[in-house]
């Protein structure tokens, strides 16, 4: 009853809190993990809070505490001694954890001596006098109720009657011989079991964090072995089940799904309160269709967790909603959700990553690069984040030489051998290297990788809309038509699919058409801040610009913080302004719009992430528009610098040195005219595919050959 007492009692939510605000604080969530059963997360928290907190008051005691319920008993028992020689505010605790580990290994005279001596610190502590009566021993009580700070303990003993007369322990003890005798191969037999069991789950938790299909398989295998030996063992069970969703989800090993079909059946008809049967059937959910279901489900599950707590939470459950929620459209709560599950899993890269490919989705490139980056300081061998950092980099148009190395790795048998990727990460990789052809220009071998990434994983969205992509470029518009259309049947809420349809149905001359077609995102998902963009851009090069400005107004509706909803704005003010051109009846107006568009180019460079090149750049080609040379100058060398500092590929590099050249020669002079020669031939050199520092080498080489020559010439 204290045991229930205790656990009913503890916001667990609220000491999470206080535990990520200062880990140092870390006891009071230790023990209630131990209290729910959760004593691997007990063990991470102390070790965490040690770190930070080394002095921290009954720390060492919570750390040993902690490995006794994880059935570590030989940390607990080395961390159980020098707390009770190092520290005697902790010691009677200490000594009476010693003293249930001694009676498991059945040293009873040992045992007796730890639990009098925690007995004798702490006389208050119901579960000492419960074992010393158990063992025949005196104790004195010392009133009712439990002790503050007090423990629970991993087992409850069923104490036995106060020793008896002597002739009868000894005709008990000759009736018993017998049976012990008899039992001495069984025991030996299940204690050679027990130490099997853990060692398998223990290589098991060792493979499961690293989150790679072999490992996962490996640690499958492990677990396999271990249910072997011990069928219905819950923690057994339920882990594996844990592992195989993985496989399932994840790595299209469609034969788990009836396992998991097993092993759900058995958590429900255990009852059990494990956070593993809830995921479960959510996910099971999902898979009928159900997204919505398995939301309400999970939603009232993790509500009665908070309110009852009665049942325990873990990652799993959050990404299980998560995973609803993608099914739903409803991309920002399922980002959240895989937020709150990588919270649970500090060992494991997972939910970082799924937290991270939310961003991928969403076309937020990025933060999606940050995302996977923070994944891969969890595991920097990590296949998923790896290849999925190498796609966005890809799609950003930047540091493409990062990608580059990535994918050289990824397809070298040497380093990432034969079997190490499942199937959706083979067709990751391959459509990953078909991206980084494609900006290469290498139309043919985009093709053929593309292809080679619908053959190993024929359900990914991803695939087939680049394959819609690489048609329309071919200017086939039938077969891009029906590539989109697969990605979509398989993924109708990738935000990606509906913004590259509407830009092959432009670009194949579909133009009011692939308006009408883009207005199918809503029937989806909700309009974000990326929709209205899109829909903006594409009224913008038909002209429409007062449509196109409306909906880059409503993009900061939906997002006023959004950098990419201001500047559009400010580009809508700017080509309004661009518009008018050189009349002088039109330059009071052409003069307010530029304004507007200066003041939103300067209010999306104050906001977090708005400082970008590109609004530099525009604001340069106003003030060049202007004949404000001076101004133009500095924010086109920015944009310039910028460009170069984040890897920018030479062309993109090119126009901006185009416009430099420009300012130069407006500006005029022998140096103007000088500058303006010397930049229009960097950015030709850059157009052919020279890079930076080609171009800047060659220049350097050309300017010390014409010194000496001057040199020269001065000589004779």
């Amino acid at each position: 009853m204290a045991e229930e007492k205790l656990s009913t009692s503890i916001d667990v939510d609220k000491l999470e809190s206080d535990f990520e605000a200062d880990p140092g604080n870390f006891v009071p969530l230790a023990r209630a993990y131990i209290e729910r059963k959760l004593a691997e997360q007990a063990v991470a928290v102390c070790q965490k809070g040690l770190r930070k907190n080394p002095a921290a008051k009954d720390g060492r005691l919570a750390l040993a505490m902690a490995y006794y319920h994880a059935y570590d008993d030989r940390k607990a028992e080395k961390v159980a001694r020098e707390v009770a020689q190092t520290q005697p505010e902790s010691a009677a605790a200490a000594h009476r954890v010693l003293g249930e580990i001694l009676l498991e290994r059945n040293q009873e005279q040992e045992a007796i001596q730890e639990l009098s001596r925690a007995h004798e610190l702490d006389p208050k502590d119901p579960y000492t006098r419960e074992l010393l009566k158990a063992l025949g021993m005196p104790s004195k009580s010392a009133g009712n109720g439990v002790p503050e700070g007090y423990w629970i303990p991993r087992a409850t003993v069923i104490p036995r009657e106060l020793r008896q007369p002597m002739w009868k322990t000894i005709i008990q003890t000759l009736v018993l011989a017998a049976l012990v005798a008899a039992g001495l191969v069984y025991y030996d037999h299940h204690v050679k079991v027990k130490v099997q069991v853990r060692e398998h789950f223990k290589k098991a938790g060792t493979l499961l964090p690293r989150d790679n299909y072999a490992d996962l398989l490996g640690a499958e295998k492990e677990l396999d072995q271990a249910l072997l030996l011990k069928p219905s063992d819950e923690k057994l069970v339920t882990r594996q089940a844990f592992v195989q969703s993985l496989l399932w989800l994840d790595h299209a090993q469609a034969d788990r799904k009836e396992k998991l079909k097993g092993a759900l059946a058995w958590m429900e008809e255990e009852d059990l309160p494990n956070p593993e049967r809830f995921a479960l059937k959510g996910l099971m959910l999902v898979d009928e269709g159900k997204a919505q279901d398995a939301d309400k489900y999970l939603d009232e599950v993790i509500n009665r967790a908070i309110e009852k707590k009665d049942i325990f939470l873990n990652g799993f459950v959050f990404g299980a909603r998560g995973y609803a929620r993608l099914r739903m459209g409803r991309t920002e709560d399922a980002r959240e959700d895989f937020n709150r599950a990588a919270r649970f899993s500090g060992d494991s890269p997972h939910y970082q990553a799924l937290y991270a490919d939310v961003y991928v989705r969403e076309g937020n490139w990025f933060r999606a690069v940050k995302g996977f980056q923070d994944a891969l300081r969890t595991n920097p061998a990590h296949h998923f984040s790896n290849l999925r950092l190498a796609y966005a980099l890809l799609q950003t148009g930047k540091n493409l030489e990062t990608a580059r190395k990535i994918l050289d790795e990824y397809s070298n048998p040497e380093k990432v051998p034969e079997g190490s990727l499942s199937p959706p990460l083979t067709g990751m990789l391959y459509l990953a290297r078909a991206e980084y052809a494609l900006r290469q220009g290498d139309l043919a071998q985009a093709s053929d990788l593309a292809a080679k990434s619908i053959k190993a994983y024929d359900a990914s969205a991803e695939a087939h809309d680049l394959a819609g992509r690489l048609a329309t470029i071919n200017k086939d518009g039938a077969k891009a038509g029906s590539e989109f259309a697969k990605a979509l049947s398989l993924d109708p809420y990738l935000p990606k699919i509906y913004f590259d349809r509407a830009e092959s149905m432009f670009e194949l001359g579909q133009k009011e058409d692939a308006l009408n077609k883009l207005k199918e995102f809503t029937r989806h998902l909700k309009p974000t801040v990326a929709y209205h963009v899109r829909t903006g851009n594409l009224l913008m090069r038909m002209e429409r610009l007062d449509l196109a400005l409306a909906e880059f107004q409503q993009a900061v509706k939906v997002d006023e913080l959004s950098p990419e909803a201001r500047f559009h704005v400010g580009l809508a003010y700017q080509k309004m302004g661009e518009g008018l051109g050189t009349s002088k009846e039109k330059q009071e107006e052409k003069r307010n719009l530029y304004n507007k568009a200066r003041e939103e180019y300067e209010n999306t460079l104050i906001l977090p992430g708005g400082e970008k090149a590109e609004v530099y750049c525009q604001m340069g080609q106003i003030y060049l528009d202007s004949e404000d040379f001076d101004n133009a100058m500095d924010k086109l060398a920015k944009c310039a610098l910028m460009m170069q500092q984040a890897g920018e590929p030479g062309p993109r590099i090119a126009e901006v040195y185009f416009l430099v050249a420009k300012v130069f020669k407006e500006m005029g002079g022998s140096e103007g005219e000088k500058n303006a020669k010397m930049y229009t031939a960097k950015a030709e050199a850059l157009r052919q595919g020279k890079t930076m520092d080609q171009v800047e080498r060659e220049f350097k080489e050309a300017e010390e050959k014409e010194q000496k020559n001057r040199r020269g010439r001065r000589g004779r």
